[in-house]
């Protein structure tokens, strides 16, 4: 299979996917998206793996890295900041606390999963 055609068969599966997305969760199921969602996952893994040519290359994965950890950055401050000032305004509405402690309970999350992975990779690297 050629990098063009797995290309065209990603767009298709994303095409169909969000069709079967938006149809199931106005119909209020839940399950199909989930299992359309993996099945999804599967077959993309399949079709990458018969393609003969190359699809990234260690500058991409650099970009790529750069590109991930300012967005974990950006999102992890923007969360925080908006976390502390939704929590702080609970007297206004007190639905406010409930989105500030979801911003910064997935701050959080995101923040203590960088460190663990950081730390496997770290690992790794002393190995390599």
């Amino acid at each position: 299979m050629t990098k063009k055609r797995f290309l065209a068969c990603k767009i298709v599966i994303a095409v169909a996917l969000g069709s079967i997305v938006g149809a199931s969760v106005s119909m209020g199921n839940w399950q199909l998206p989930v299992v359309c969602l993996i099945g999804s996952f599967i077959i993309l893994l399949a079709l990458r793996r018969r393609v003969k040519e190359v699809v990234a290359d260690e500058r991409d994965y650099k970009i790529a890295g750069k590109a991930s950890y300012l967005a974990f950055m950006i999102y992890s401050f923007a969360a925080v900041i908006s976390g502390m000032i939704l929590f702080a305004s609970k007297e206004e509405n007190p639905s406010f606390e409930l989105a500030g402690n979801v911003l910064l309970y997935s701050a959080l999350f995101l923040i203590m999963l960088y460190v663990v992975l950081f730390k496997i990779y770290a690992r790794k690297g002393e190995q390599d």
